[in-house]
């Protein structure tokens, strides 16, 4: 019996003059698994006559197969001058994994005529994960692009290292508000108490989100040091802060009384 589906090929994605119904294609590709989808992706990725974001669509689905054979061509791909496809490609190495995806995206990084991807490869590092990624985080957050720094900020607090305590203790002094408060956050995610000084120190800043933040972290670190400036934060001019003090004054003098 013949199969009722007929298997999508480039050729036949090619000569359709819907380019939505060509970018749908593409798509379904990426999601059937089958790996001989990935020769007609990687033609279309790597046809510069194409129109830009169909090519995006096309890494985007190789990503999606996922394996080894699919690294090489969305490494080369790196070199696009289009940023749309460049930022296509660099999700698309996020998803595929593995270590191989970690050296070329390190690249990018190190490339100023590429700052503008920096953010989004930091991100799918962090992504990525794994010990050799930590140290580039941890550059990036002293990084003069505050996208870029809040990104590794974010990522960091995923990977809950004790690497990047100090860091973040340092960081909640930085100018930017957004980057205090997830600096704040994700010392309450990794629960090492060195940052308990410097989180109470977070209750008197000018900012209502992180002393919000400051006082949720301090509720998760269980150290009782915090428990006086907490009450004190009780009085503070935020409904929210003050709720959120309440809460983590209970947590605390609910693991001292156990």
């Amino acid at each position: 019996m013949e199969d009722f589906v007929k298997p999508v090929t480039y050729p036949d994605i090619s000569k359709d003059e819907d380019i939505g119904i060509r970018a749908s294609a593409v798509i379904a590709l990426g999601k059937t698994g089958d790996r001989d989808a990935i020769r007609p992706l990687v033609e279309i990725l790597e046809n510069r006559s194409e129109v830009e974001w169909l090519r995006a669509c096309a890494a985007i689905a190789l990503g999606r197969l996922s394996g080894d054979e699919v690294i090489p061509p969305l490494v080369n791909a790196l070199q696009d001058d289009s940023m749309v496809v460049s930022r296509a490609v660099i999700t698309a190495l996020g998803d595929a994994g593995g270590e191989q995806a970690i050296p070329p995206l390190k690249g990018i990084l190190e490339d100023r005529s590429k700052e503008e991807l920096h953010a989004i490869t930091i991100t799918v590092l962090g992504e990525i994960g794994g010990r050799e990624i930590t140290p580039i985080l941890l550059q990036a957050l002293e990084s003069s692009n505050s996208r870029v720094k809040c990104c590794a900020a974010l990522a960091l607090g995923e990977l809950r290292t004790e690497e990047a305590v100090l860091p973040f203790m340092k960081v909640l002094n930085d100018s930017d508000e957004c980057l205090r408060a997830l600096a704040a956050s994700s010392l309450g995610l990794i629960g090492d108490k060195r940052a308990a000084e410097v989180l109470i120190g977070a209750l008197n800043d000018g900012a209502e989100t992180v002393r919000v933040i400051a006082a949720s972290s301090l509720g998760c670190l269980g150290d009782s040091r915090a428990i006086p400036p907490l009450e004190k934060a009780l009085d503070d001019t935020s409904k929210t802060v003050r709720k959120q003090a309440a809460v983590s004054l209970s947590k605390l003098r609910g693991n001292s009384n156990g």
